[in-house]
């Protein structure tokens, strides 16, 4: 309920229940600001370091934890009690003598046979570089990516080796030396393997422009943005087409437009700080003028100051005389008002006191009245 004091002041709403504002929070919340304000004291045997995210993702990734039958109870049980169930990955081979459960044979024979697959892939790979070194030769830097070109260059190298000899110079059986014989044959298989290298190849670049654009639309739209269909090859074309903007024919004609809006730039550039200038130049001339219309007033100046100040007291007392009179205007409000109010009072008390007069003379000429009839 509000104050009875402020009832019949206008703008409140005495049926409303009171509200009280405070800056603490809830009893429910206190602890947890006073909990969060206590400072941790600081323990040597805390170790606070700091733990890297990737190095941890690395040496937990793809390990797997099971807690559907932990047990840590205290009971008498009759079945072994168990924690968490962590899966290996790692086989170690049992002693000798030893017997091994069928689910260790089948580990231990999986793990043979995972070897196996990689000592034979590691022999394939072999194979086929011994190959490729027994077709190109030994010293010949293959290249898996275009095996024919590396033929090539084998040869060139080769032709290149044999020097010009002297022609006056006969073998013993009457033919020169500087005819040159060479075999060159041709594998049905080398060109298999060039064909697979090449698409391999192909399948590369493909992935990598997968990896890149992916299946993100935006990406794809980025791309496509300046073609009128969602196609690479509108997008390649494309951007051919701005490639060859960097030609030299076209860069002179790029160079020679630069150079005119240069120069257009500069003229601009020119035009905006001679206009510059001149708002400059103006601001100054009225601040010129204005400094000069007062510069007669400035001799003044200091005796206004002066007069100001030797007037101070008397324009405080001036100020204490109007807040006197102000105040006496507010008491004699005051008191005309309760003389006023006592006027009212006063004719009231005489209209009683007329009253209370009428009532006893009346009393009074009743009770003589009735004296005389009992005289009588």
């Amino acid at each position: 309920m509000a104050d009875p004091k402020y009832a019949n002041l206008p703008g409140i709403d005495i049926g409303a229940p009171d509200v009280y504002e405070t800056d603490e929070l809830p009893e429910d919340d206190q602890a947890l600001q006073t909990s969060s304000e206590v400072k941790e004291e600081e323990n040597e045997s805390i170790d606070k370091s700091n733990i890297d995210t990737s190095s941890a993702l690395g040496k937990f990734k793809g390990k797997d934890l099971k807690a559907t039958n932990i047990d840590f109870s205290d009971r008498i049980t009759s079945s072994r009690r168990t924690g968490y169930d962590a899966d290996k990955t790692e086989y170690e081979m049992l002693e000798e003598g030893k017997i091994e459960t069928p689910q260790q044979k089948y580990q231990r024979i999986q793990h043979e046979i995972r070897e196996l697959a990689e000592e034979a892939n590691r022999i394939k790979h072999q194979l086929s570089d011994l190959q490729l070194e027994k077709l190109l030769g030994p010293d010949t830097t293959v290249n898996l990516s275009d095996p024919q070109g590396a033929l090539q260059k084998r040869l060139m190298t080769q032709l290149q080796s044999y020097k010009p000899v002297d022609k006056s110079k006969k073998t013993p059986d009457g033919k020169g030396e500087d005819c040159v014989m060479y075999e060159l044959y041709h594998r049905p298989e080398q060109a298999q393997f060039s064909r697979n290298a090449k698409m391999a190849s192909l399948e590369e670049r493909l992935d990598r422009l997968e990896a890149v654009i992916g299946h993100n639309p935006e990406k794809l739209s980025i791309l496509t943005a300046d073609t009128d269909s969602k196609c690479l090859l509108e997008a390649v074309s494309v951007v051919n087409s701005k490639l060859s903007l960097l030609e030299p024919t076209s860069l002179e004609q790029v160079d020679a437009r630069l150079h005119g809006v240069n120069h257009k730039l500069t003229q601009i550039a020119e035009k905006k700080t001679a206009q510059e200038n001149n708002e400059k130049q103006t601001k100054l001339m009225e601040l010129y003028e204005l400094v000069k219309k007062w510069n007669s007033v400035s001799d003044t100046l200091p005796q206004v100051v002066d007069r100001l100040v030797s007037l101070k007291d008397l324009h405080e007392q001036a100020l204490q005389m109007t807040q006197t009179l102000g105040y006496l205007d507010t008491a004699q409000q005051e008191i005309n008002s309760s003389l006023h109010s006592h006027g009212d009072l006063l004719k009231q008390i005489q209209e009683t006191f007329k009253q209370n007069t009428d009532a006893i003379k009346t009393n009074t000429e009743k009770l003589e009245q009735r004296m005389k009839t009992v005289q009588k």
